[in-house]
């Protein structure tokens, strides 16, 4: 089971590193095995890599493109493959919703992957390597492009965002869907890579936000794909975007566990 995690202040600075720290202590103590990070910018690497080990979880890093495309993401292939502490590594996940949102086409992405491969085989990493997307992304470009160039199926799973999904059937909800995920790639396991449910904003039809909401929805999904997923998040993103819902700043959900 693992937790997303973001070194950003409220104001969207970086943390410094006894903060971090003390995070990722918190994250351990909850009986959490792995910690997925976005990038490497606001030293992540140095500073979670370093707390990870010290309170024995595995990391799951991210090559994040953003509106600059796979070319500006190069830098972070390089910071990752000098920092190269491979050991503490489990999954890398090259891309965060880079097609669903314009950032990338899914032969970019495609191509992409597969020199991050080459990269990080290179200098030592034995690992597994993926892209996460959202299910409607895998369902129009997985078997023409992504299926062949990742090693396990990663996606992220927000039943808030089906409107006809209630808190009490977020757990069901991801259950199908990665039913579903499941017979897209062929012999590839699945990895739910975000998933959770906000504790404040305005409501998506059935789908409604609130602490008691979250509890509901969290207990759902940790009964019925809790050991495949990664929860998002840690605390709130105060530094987001509200988002189309009022809702993009309030995952945090590290007090339901």
């Amino acid at each position: 089971m693992g937790m997303t995690y973001t070194p950003y202040t409220n104001a969207g600075g970086c943390k410094s590193e006894s903060t971090v720290d003390s995070d990722i202590a918190t994250i351990a103590n909850k009986g959490f095995t792995h910690l997925r990070v976005y990038s490497t910018d606001c030293s992540t690497l140095e500073y979670v890599g370093a707390a990870a080990e010290k309170y024995g979880l595995k990391l799951i890093l991210g090559v994040y493109i953003s509106s600059t495309g796979v070319s500006g993401a190069q830098d972070q292939v390089t910071a990752i493959t000098e920092w190269g502490q491979w050991s503490l590594v489990t999954l890398i996940v090259v891309g965060n919703e880079a097609i669903q949102d314009g950032y990338a086409s899914a032969a970019e992405l495609a191509s992409f992957i597969s020199s991050c491969k080459s990269t990080f085989s290179a200098a030592g990493y034995t690992g597994q390597i993926t892209t996460t997307e959202p299910i409607d992304i895998w369902q129009e470009y997985g078997t023409s492009n992504l299926c062949s160039v990742v090693d396990v199926l990663g996606a992220n799973i927000h039943p808030f965002f089906n409107a006809e999904t209630t808190a009490a059937e977020a757990g069901t909800f991801a259950q199908s869907e990665v039913t579903l995920l499941k017979k897209i790639c062929s012999g590839l396991d699945v990895i739910n890579l975000e998933t959770g449910w906000p504790s404040a904003g305005n409501a998506n039809g059935a789908a409604v936000p609130g602490t008691t909401e979250q509890t509901t929805a969290i207990k759902g999904i940790r009964e019925s794909v809790g050991e495949l997923s990664v929860f998002f998040s840690y605390a709130n993103d105060l530094w987001k975007d509200p988002g189309e819902y009022d809702v993009e700043q309030y995952w945090g959900c590290i007090d339901q566990f």
